[in-house]
């Protein structure tokens, strides 16, 4: 009986031990698993992860490094096998609308954490993460369609950087040499850049291809002339190392790129000690000189979803509104070179001076860029779209087909594929 009376009695002390730990805070570490790719979650969170477990000691988190397909495959295959999914995940907001679509069923809505969103994030990047009046990812970076142009080399030839499109193709010419082309054009998310520039139909909200239009058709024969007729633009990639070293040579004079080329390729892949201060930057350029200014954003943003296999869902919804909160976006643009899609940060960042654009106020300029930009809808079969486009523009430099049968046959193809 005294065997058992100690048993008891131990058991006791057990339990009692456990509530006295729990209430002085020694609780169990509640860890949270995040994946993301090129030094997302590693490297660009690092100082908000460190601020978050300081604030929540009883919070761990965990950050994973992956390839862009592997994060998105990965998460497809966790999300229809019904585990293995991260807390959060770092993803492309063109290969996001269905997550959307499915709504709760996959992914938690920010709305309770970020319930001001429309007054904190620009108006034409809210299509990037909100659907049907909620807000399905905390909105991290994006890409206004920017100009980047040597102005040493047009300093040289005594010209000046042109104001419109029109005008670009004569002093295109005066720029152009045997060693040099004035500019590089190529492939699907540029010509959508142009749509949108102008105005331009891409799609709607079911994703039915609407691009088989006048302006269409215009900016292909645009960009068809500057490499066939006039020669002053090279028809080439600007993502491989050959683009690196025609860069670093000198062998374009300018670059339609997005912001965040300036710090991939200009300021890291691209880069030279004597280019420092030569290159300047521009906002994207009316079409003709009578058009007012414009802008246009790149098809895609980085966004984090919170899963709904998340065991902690109010843990990682606040962790998911720091990343895109005012502070922690201008961290991680003054330290990793994104452009940010919280207004607040951008008007902050628009103050500062980039010395590797000559002291030009960089931010600023994506940034009125994208107050300018026209409504677009890009709709959930964006990147079915871009890859025709870019099938489309091949067939106009390489095989000489002719831009309205080029650009007809992209929509047939869309729709063929959408069957």
């Amino acid at each position: 009986m005294r065997k058992k009376s100690k048993v008891i009695g131990g058991c006791i002390l057990i339990w009692v031990g456990l509530i006295l730990g729990s209430s002085y805070g020694f609780c169990a570490v509640k860890e949270l698993t995040i994946w993301g790719w090129d030094f997302r979650a590693v490297k660009d969170l690092a100082p908000q992860i460190e601020q978050f477990e300081a604030e929540h000691p009883d919070v761990k988190i965990k950050a994973v490094n992956m390839s862009s397909d592997d994060v998105h495959d990965k998460f497809l295959i966790a999300t229809v096998s019904g585990t293995g999914a991260p807390d959060i995940t770092f993803h492309s907001s063109r290969k996001s609308y269905k997550w959307f679509e499915m709504g709760e069923d996959v992914i938690y809505s920010l709305n309770d954490v970020i319930p001001n969103y429309e007054d904190i994030f620009l108006r034409v990047v809210l299509p990037e993460f909100t659907y049907k009046g909620k807000i399905w990812a905390a909105p991290y970076d994006t890409g206004p369609s920017v100009v980047f142009y040597r102005k040493d080399i047009f300093d040289e030839v005594g010209v000046k950087f042109p104001s419109n499109w029109q005008d670009f193709i004569e002093v295109g010419k005066k720029i152009t040499t045997k060693e040099r082309y004035a500019t590089v054009f190529w492939q699907g998310d540029q010509i959508v850049s142009f749509i949108q520039s102008r105005g331009g139909a891409f799609s709607n909200e079911k994703g039915d291809p609407l691009f088989n239009t006048p302006i269409t058709v215009e900016i292909c024969q645009y960009i068809v002339d500057a490499v066939k007729k006039h020669k002053i633009a090279e028809y080439a990639s600007i993502w491989d190392s050959a683009a690196w070293e025609k860069i670093k040579e000198g062998r374009w004079a300018v670059i339609l790129a997005w912001y965040w080329y300036q710090s991939f390729g200009l300021k890291d892949m691209a880069y030279k000690p004597e280019l420092e201060g030569k290159w300047r930057i521009s906002r994207c350029l009316p079409w003709t000189k009578d058009d007012p200014p414009t802008g246009a954003n790149f098809i895609d943003s980085g966004i984090w979803l919170v899963s709904r296999q998340t065991r902690y869902p109010e843990i990682a919804k606040q962790f998911a509104a720091l990343i895109c909160s005012k502070e922690a976006q201008v961290n991680q643009a003054q330290r990793r070179g994104i452009f940010p899609m919280n207004r607040l940060a951008l008007e902050e960042l628009a103050k500062w001076k980039d010395p590797f654009f000559g002291e030009q106020h960089a931010y600023k300029v994506g940034l009125e860029n994208l107050m300018d930009a026209p409504d677009v809808t890009l709709g959930p079969n964006r990147d079915l779209f871009n890859k025709v486009l870019t099938v489309a523009m091949d067939r106009m430099i390489y095989e000489g087909v002719p831009v309205e049968k080029a650009v007809a046959d992209a929509v047939k193809q869309a729709k063929i594929e959408l069957r």
